[in-house]
């Protein structure tokens, strides 16, 4: 009898400790563990790097990225301001994203957003370093991560273009990272070949002598025009630039959608340019930026070396006939 109820009692026992791994796994399962936490690795910048660092940052767009404070800037921090972005305002993102939330007459003032809570100047945190590096003590690790403030935490990125592209890509019409994958002319070229490592200013002529070469002649006669006007290999369309508080102003340059109408150097270049995007007579019904040089300027005496894909071409008067006539 007794070894009757140690067997009962030892199939009870079993019982238990299945129904209670049984729940314990069930309770494993539903539980979501928070996202891993970035650690800091690999090597710490020197105080002699932050502050060469701090130095070319201070110049640059990123040091300076505050919203004019209208409504929801708190949604434009996604990317200006990373730090002071509130990814839990779902309703102002949701306006904020919305393209005729901001629709205007280009350069006027942008309506203001009905929902969210504007971030002060004071309060404004720009693009500082802890976006780009991790902070280790009074330092930065000098390998690049990005902050995700929806997460909380870093998000490894492979490369500098991956990097840039979280603010530079498919945001209001910054594709610039999507043209500079496409580039012809800096094919594969990360960002900071042209623009430094922490947003230093750059111009073409950094690295291009537009007084010498084949194209000297031609640059010289396009003093105005920016070096991408020509050279964007994206057939984007070109304007004068009349906002007097672009950086671009009496440029002639390719605009975008980006906000609003805006004049934005292209990044998909090629050393091959058509002269005839700018240069045609508006009796095309095509858009010229300069309809006033007649085609004569160019080709003396009608000659050209470009066949004008405006204009169509005269049927072949030989077509159908024996070659050599």
């Amino acid at each position: 009898m007794n070894q009757t109820r140690w067997a009962y009692a030892l199939i009870v026992f079993i019982l238990l400790g299945l129904l209670s791994a049984v729940g314990f796994t069930s309770a494993q399962s539903s539980f979501s563990a928070p996202l891993p936490q970035s650690t800091p690795s690999g090597r710490i910048a020197t105080p002699e790097e932050l502050e060469q660092a701090y130095s070319e940052w201070e110049k640059s767009g990123h040091a300076d990225t505050f919203d004019n404070g209208m409504g929801a800037n708190t949604t434009c921090a996604r990317c200006k301001s990373p730090k002071n972005w509130d990814p839990s305002q779902d309703l102002a993102a949701m306006e904020a994203l919305d393209c005729g939330a901001c629709k205007r007459v280009p350069g006027a003032p942008r309506p203001e957003l009905l929902t969210g809570v504007p971030v002060s100047e004071k309060d404004w945190q720009d693009i500082q370093c802890d976006i780009c590096h991790i902070p280790v003590g009074e330092s930065y690790t000098v390998d690049i991560a990005y902050w995700d403030q929806s997460a909380g935490t870093y998000q490894s990125v492979g490369d500098v273009l991956e990097l840039c592209a979280k603010c530079h890509e498919g945001q209001h019409g910054f594709e610039v990272v999507e043209e500079q994958v496409a580039s012809i002319a800096h094919s594969a070229w990360d960002c900071t070949l042209c623009h430094g490592p922490h947003g230093a200013p750059s111009d073409c002529q950094d690295c291009h002598d537009p007084s010498t070469g084949s194209g000297a002649y031609e640059h010289r006669r396009h003093s105005t025009v920016n070096c991408t006007a020509c050279h964007d290999a994206g057939h984007l369309s070109i304007w004068k630039e009349s906002n007097p508080n672009s950086a671009h102003f009496g440029e002639v340059i390719p605009i975008r959608f980006a906000h609003t109408l805006t004049a934005w150097p292209s990044h998909n270049l090629s050393t091959e340019v058509l002269c005839e995007r700018c240069h045609h007579p508006t009796t095309t019904g095509r858009a010229a930026v300069d309809p006033d040089t007649p085609c004569e300027d160019c080709h003396p005496g009608g000659a050209m070396w470009v066949w004008c894909d405006l204009y169509p071409r005269d049927k072949d008067p030989n077509a159908g006939q024996d070659e050599g006539y």
